[in-house]
């Protein structure tokens, strides 16, 4: 069988998602917006219900307020993502790319780890995962300084031991390795 080809148009909202023309997006079938966000939750995918969205979010402690519209991914990897977005956004993406959208979150980037931690920095997003053989831990924070970077990594490492894993960032990778490079026994950089 032939290889398909698969194009796909990815909006990322701190872009204001106007990177893509409507002509664009219906020519590839399909607009991911990646919401980057600290109010996102992992779901098993057996136990995720749409209607219990909002439910899942404030289960977390993120409960969705009235300016924000739940969306969430499609399963990955066995779970579904959970996240609120603006509204107003929202409104304004179905208007332009209708049913071509799909939502995604960077804690479900691909990435190749059996054993270890993969960190992402974006803007004052800290996105951390840890592995072992599944995934153990995922979350996003907020960080507003170096100082809660170093907080984050110094307290999921008293659980999950994380400066003695393989470990790979991703995003500011400058400022991870400067901050906490001599912390980890192994940090590599990308993809």
């Amino acid at each position: 069988m032939a290889n398909a080809k698969h194009d796909n148009v990815s909006i990322r909202l701190e872009s204001d998602g106007h990177t893509f023309s409507p002509e664009c997006a219906a020519a590839s079938g399909a607009v991911e917006v990646v919401v980057s966000t600290v109010k996102t939750a992992l779901v098993p995918a057996e136990l995720f219900v749409e209607d219990d969205a909002r439910a899942a979010l404030a289960a977390v402690g993120y409960a969705p307020t009235t300016s924000e519209r739940v969306v969430y991914s499609a399963a990955v990897s066995g779970v579904v993502a959970v996240m609120a977005m603006d509204v107003t956004c929202y409104d304004a993406l179905v208007e332009r790319y209708g049913q071509s959208l799909c939502f995604n979150t960077p804690l479900l980037e691909p990435v190749d780890i059996q054993r270890g931690v993969h960190l992402k920095l974006d803007r004052e997003l800290l996105y951390v995962r840890v592995y072992d053989d599944v995934m153990l831990f995922a979350e996003v924070m907020d960080v507003k300084s170096d100082g809660d970077i170093l907080y984050y990594l110094e307290s999921i490492h008293r659980v999950y031991d994380i400066y003695n894993m393989y470990a790979r960032a991703t995003g500011d990778t400058g400022r991870l390795k400067r901050l906490c490079g001599c912390s980890f026994k192994n940090l590599e950089t990308g993809k």
